[in-house]
């Protein structure tokens, strides 16, 4: 008997520490889930008529995903859309239940008043007119449950652009967003880049115009982003050329995501359903990312989504490309 209080105060302290060392661990697994965000980046190929007869029930069935996805606790935290055309669209920001909305600039936002070229340096015009024939605006959108502010964006002029792309005002837009447990917000990026053969316009011409978008971009993101706060860029960069590609990345000063999640070692996974080629340079849609002076990231996640058809024609002419990020807000040596 004497040894009883001994081994019941000894299985007690064993009892104690394994419920601590439980506990820590729960802990420590709750701050690791906590210390991720995610973002998905959709061209929902929303082009208004004529220009193409979009059916209205895709844009319903997109929302309705969101939804869904909202309901089950598993929605990306962030989305940006292109191609957003019309007030069809509008649906997808009332459905999905983000709080935050940012809409690109419209039709007539810019400051540069010219005349829009048929293409880059062309005497091909489709309007004489001294100022800017842009029949859509940006098509551009970012929905967030994360707080967002001080949006700012900058349009292509109507010599950084070609073809088709001309006749929508495309942009570039960037906005803070304020992650929590991260003290600095992320700038946050996106647009959508001249598109390719479908800009009918001729392949030298296509390629400068994309090369003078990034050129802008660069300047943008130089002027606008501090080189302190995280940065992440995602959208339509129509980068699945190669030249486009290169040039790009060296322009931007900023790690493809793809990429970054495919090196050996790293602790990143793709979704069963999505292949190599999908995320790395076999595509238009993009993230690229750059960490900040105090807080680190890492893509731990991709996932190519929004495959499903709806009466035998997909939702659109892109998927979604969507990424989950690790944070870490301790201090460390540069970017």
């Amino acid at each position: 008997m004497m040894f009883r209080r001994p081994i019941v105060v000894l299985i007690g302290a064993l009892l104690f520490s394994g419920i601590t060392g439980l506990a820590i661990q729960k802990a420590q697994a709750a701050e690791t889930a906590s210390n991720k965000f995610s973002i998905l980046t959709y061209n929902i190929n929303a082009l208004p008529s004529p220009v193409k007869w979009h059916k209205t029930s895709r844009l319903n069935r997109i929302a309705e995903i969101l939804k869904e996805r909202r309901a089950k606790g598993t929605q990306p935290d962030v989305v940006v859309l292109q191609e957003a055309f019309g007030e069809r669209c509008d649906v997808i920001i009332e459905q999905s239940g983000y709080k935050y909305v940012v809409r690109g600039p419209g039709r007539k936002s810019g400051k540069k008043r010219r005349g829009t070229s048929w293409s880059v340096e062309s005497n091909n015009s489709y309007s004489q007119s001294t100022k800017p024939q842009k029949f859509m605006g940006s098509g551009l959108i970012i929905l967030s449950d994360f707080e967002i502010k001080n949006p700012v964006f900058t349009t292509f002029d109507g010599q950084a652009c070609a073809g088709l792309d001309c006749l929508a005002n495309k942009a570039i837009v960037m906005t803070e967003v304020s992650v929590p447990g991260i003290d600095t917000p992320i700038h946050l990026v996106t647009s959508h880049f001249n598109s390719n053969r479908s800009a009918k316009a001729p392949g030298a011409i296509r390629m400068r115009a994309h090369q003078k978008q990034t050129d802008i971009l660069a300047k943008f993101l130089a002027r606008t982003a501090s080189t302190k706060a995280p940065l992440i860029l995602a959208g339509d960069f129509n980068t699945k050329l190669t030249p486009r590609y290169q040039y790009f990345r060296e322009e931007i000063n900023a790690l493809d995501a793809a990429e970054v999640c495919l090196q050996s070692g790293q602790s990143c996974v793709l979704d069963a359903r999505t292949e190599q080629a999908e995320i790395l340079y076999m595509t238009d849609d993009k993230q690229f990312y750059r960490s900040g002076s105090a807080t680190l990231l890492t893509p731990v996640y991709i996932e190519r989504n929004f495959r499903e058809s709806l009466q035998g024609r997909p939702l659109s002419d892109h998927t979604g490309y969507e990424v989950h990020y690790a944070y870490n807000v301790q201090k460390y040596a540069g970017n």
